[in-house]
């Protein structure tokens, strides 16, 4: 007789691989997707603020985004990105982020997910931003 356990544990095993191996496992090659520090993230913004191609998204609420945002952000909320991600250049450069980092992850995947080529998320949010002293539009 086979111990019902340990069938169990092999059915989830199998269950795992199968769905693992159909999964990306993280980004594509020529993807540069990550999570970076308030002010790495503003010398990035002052760098690249100018060309065509970038693009700074606020995921929050539009309330929330009037309340105060970084300097050149467009709003873009977390909760209807799924609707405005076909809008969005996958070549663009973007960052993104919300108010502690939450909301922007899953933004992030998503754009991993959907090919896009270079994504920056603020590590923290707009709070870990206001908090290094970086500047604040708005509100």
């Amino acid at each position: 007789m086979v111990d019902p356990y340990l069938s169990l544990a092999f059915g989830c095993i199998v269950m795992a691989v199968l769905i693992g191996g159909c999964s990306s496992a993280g980004p594509a090659p020529d993807q540069i997707i990550r999570t970076v520090p308030p002010p790495e993230a503003s010398a990035l913004i002052e760098e690249m603020g100018q060309r065509p191609e970038f693009v700074i998204i606020d995921a929050r609420r539009p309330d929330e985004f009037a309340g105060g945002h970084i300097p050149g952000a467009i709003n873009i909320d977390s909760a209807t990105f799924s609707e405005h991600i076909a809008e969005l250049d996958p070549d663009g450069i973007y960052v993104i982020y919300c108010r502690t980092g939450v909301r922007s992850a899953g933004v992030r995947e998503a754009m991993r997910e959907a090919g896009f080529g270079e994504v920056y998320e603020i590590e923290g949010g707009i709070s870990a931003w206001k908090a290094a002293g970086l500047p604040v539009a708005g509100g």
